[in-house]
């Protein structure tokens, strides 16, 4: 069982310094992330070799019904179903196996599917469990003239167990949401796409990125679109979907090596507010003889 952190982190360039007021963040959906493949598993087939043989076999038997009642109109033969049906056996493993050869186009026509309803309803939070990455500090956090925002893992924030109140949710929306939304979990990393059935698909398998982002070290929040506190205009092809954090569940905020000046103000800004006054301040600053960061109070 993986051990939760007590501290994740959230890079952000300079841009993003309104977070300090609003303390909105985004819940991106896949297609807007920098990885092609992100929950992108590959679509192997609708269910296991069992479950799509039985479904080919049940469409084989509505349509050799629906044939018989067109056989039956346009002869006038008095021929029961049964009799029907036993000429037409000799044809029907074939006709079976036949639909089941068109099975790589059905799961291109699912994948797409999947892929369109992942970006329409689902967000998520990445977050990072380390703060002082160099590879993270000059991607996302601009060279390092961003910062980055260190939260606290046991606010109730990360462990929700229902909707929103402001969601209008069913019970079984609900009971989805406790499932598999609304928590901290980790992202695996492997050479290999995970392969799934749609029948026995669930959220575990898109939690799997490829080797090359292992350096992310990520845990990372669903939350369903539609529960969010607040949707702007769109960016990167897909609307903005903004949550509001608690400032409680954030216990640092650490500059960049590189920031500027109007950036250490707006943090600074903090400790004059009630509900902010308790976050600490740091700046990163590099080391004098190794490759790596340092961290100082911003007094």
């Amino acid at each position: 069982m993986d051990i939760l952190p007590a501290n994740l982190y959230k890079y952000f360039g300079p841009s993003r310094r309104g977070i300090f007021i609003d303390w909105l963040i985004r819940f991106t959906q896949p297609g807007a992330l920098n990885d092609p493949f992100e929950m992108r598993p590959h679509i192997a087939g609708y269910g296991t070799p069992e479950e799509v043989f039985e479904i080919a076999a049940n469409k084989w038997e509505m349509h050799n019904e629906y044939e018989y009642g067109e056989f039956v109109k346009r002869s006038g033969n008095t021929i029961s179903y049964e009799d029907y049906r036993a000429g037409m056996e000799k044809h029907r493993l074939p006709m079976i196996h036949e639909a089941l050869a068109k099975s790589p186009e059905i799961n291109t026509k699912m994948a797409r599917k999947i892929d369109e309803m992942m970006n329409t309803s689902v967000g998520i939070l990445s977050l990072c469990a380390c703060h002082d990455s160099l590879l993270m500090w000059a991607h996302y956090g601009d060279s390092h003239r961003g910062f980055v925002v260190e939260f606290d893992t046991t606010s109730p924030f990360f462990k929700q167990e229902r909707p929103p109140v402001h969601a209008t949710a069913s019970e079984e929306e609900a009971a989805q949401f406790a499932e598999e939304y609304g928590r901290l979990r980790v992202v695996r990393y492997s050479d290999e796409r995970p392969s799934v059935v749609v029948t026995k698909m669930s959220f575990d398998p898109l939690l799997t990125k490829g080797t090359p982002w292992k350096h992310e070290d990520e845990w990372r929040m669903l939350m369903p679109l539609d529960y969010a506190d607040e949707k702007g205009p769109e960016h990167l092809g897909y609307p903005v979907c903004l949550f509001k954090i608690p400032p409680s569940a954030v216990t640092k905020i650490i500059l960049g090596s590189n920031c500027n000046a109007d950036l250490v103000s707006y943090a600074l800004s903090l400790r004059s507010r009630d509900e902010t006054h308790h976050i600490a301040i740091e700046k990163a600053r590099i080391d004098e003889e190794h490759f790596r960061l340092n961290f100082e109070p911003v007094e």
